[in-house]
């Protein structure tokens, strides 16, 4: 790091960007560069699967708020050094945001398409499975990479609680195949695959539990120990589930289809391109503070987001006649993250995604001072390139030529 921002506060930054910017990489990759189209059943779709016009509003409240965590991060640049805590936090919730747009555009995409997809025969929701592994796999890497005084009893709490929701996701898409797989050994393999995950999640909360009432640094290498087995089973499960044979072929789609894909697709997976360049751009800048090139790119990247929203609303209105004139509910209306005159850090609260950064925090530390030492809690390290492999879509790649080509 070359100037202005503390060492330890731009490795937690950059760590978040890191988080942000796979997390939505894989989901537009499972979702919007698929070349099949199969139903999703997720928590953010099961609420408005029999209504189109609620899905629209959510669509419109997702890109209200991915435009206003977009502007404050842009806003944000000149003063990251005394912010880097909120910072933080809003690429956690920009993360999230950007998820659910994406599984929401296809959701309605789906649900246009005549006929509509019959998958009965299929024993596993592919997107489901593939996004319980996912988020196993970034809260194990948030808990490998934390620093000894990170790991207090809220993170904790947080984390653990993600890895048995999604491991308990996972074990229950998989459970169908486990009983009425297609021979005794794809049957029994399953459930042995099953077991692996359930014990090595066992191991790895046994492991917790010893640090919470033994905070030293050998109980801290057990917890970084035993997710290593939790990670290496919930990825061979997550393997094994998506072959094809137990997730079922997804409809191809016709030309007329694929024009219509392409155009709806394509201003999304342009934001998506905004957002990940901007957490690059945001990446690049921790470590080089007094490079004004970094600021520009991301406001350039606040611009493209900003045309692709508008763009996106366009293509939904023409093609499946939503009505984006009149704004749907949005859950920051009247709200702004970065109130004038006010510098307090007290995390707006995004109603339809109902998480938070598990960033450890303290009294004697806000996250608004420059200083490093005892005090000093950064956010949850998250993802590092060497302990998740994901498609990386660089610039030229996410594109609108490129949606339906795979």
């Amino acid at each position: 790091m070359k100037s202005g921002m503390s060492s330890h506060h731009a490795h937690a930054v950059a760590r978040h960007c890191e988080h942000t910017q796979n997390k939505i990489h894989t989901v537009a990759e499972l979702l919007l560069l698929s070349s099949q189209f199969r139903p999703i059943r997720t928590e953010n779709t099961s609420t408005v699967e029999m209504c189109l016009g609620s899905a629209q509003e959510q669509i419109n409240s997702s890109l209200t708020i991915i435009l206003e965590i977009v502007a404050d991060l842009a806003r944000l640049v000149a003063d990251l050094n005394a912010r880097w805590k909120v910072v933080c936090d809003m690429l956690y919730r920009l993360g999230d945001a950007v998820t659910v747009l994406v599984e929401l555009v296809y959701f309605v995409m789906y649900e246009k398409l005549e006929p509509a997809v019959d998958l009965s025969t299929a024993l596993i929701d592919k997107y489901c499975t593939s996004y319980a592994g996912l988020e196993i796999k970034l809260s194990c890497v948030q808990l490998k990479r934390a620093r000894l005084d990170e790991l207090n009893a809220t993170f904790i709490m947080d984390i653990c609680s993600n890895i048995s929701k999604y491991i308990s996701v996972l074990t229950e898409q998989c459970r169908g195949a486990s009983e009425a797989g297609p021979d005794t050994g794809t049957r029994d393999q399953f459930k042995l695959a099953i077991k692996s995950v359930t014990c090595a999640a066992g191991g790895l909360i046994a492991s917790i539990k010893a640090y919470k009432n033994d905070r030293s640094p050998r109980h801290h290498t057990r917890v970084v120990t035993f997710c290593e087995p939790v990670l290496a089973a919930s990825c061979a499960l997550v393997s094994l589930a998506t072959e094809e044979e137990f997730v079922g072929e997804g409809r191809e789609l016709t030309p007329e289809e694929k024009d219509v894909q392409k155009a709806v697709f394509g201003p999304c997976m342009n934001l998506v391109s905004g957002c990940v360049q901007l957490c690059k751009s945001l990446r690049d800048f921790t470590y080089d503070t007094g490079n004004s090139h970094y600021t520009h790119k991301v406001r350039s990247c606040h611009s493209c987001v900003l045309k692709s929203s508008n763009h996106l609303k366009h293509e939904l209105q023409k093609r499946f006649k939503m009505d984006f004139q009149v704004k749907g509910l949005s859950p920051l209306k009247g709200e702004n993250f970065i109130k004038n005159g006010d510098s307090s850090d007290s995390p707006r609260e995004l109603i339809h995604f109902g998480r938070r950064s598990p960033i450890p925090s303290r009294v004697e530390d806000d996250g608004k001072d420059g200083g490093e030492g005892p005090h000093d809690q950064s956010p949850s390290s998250t993802l590092a390139p060497s302990d998740i492999t994901t498609t990386t879509l660089t610039a030229s790649d996410i594109t609108t030529s490129s949606v339906v080509s795979r």
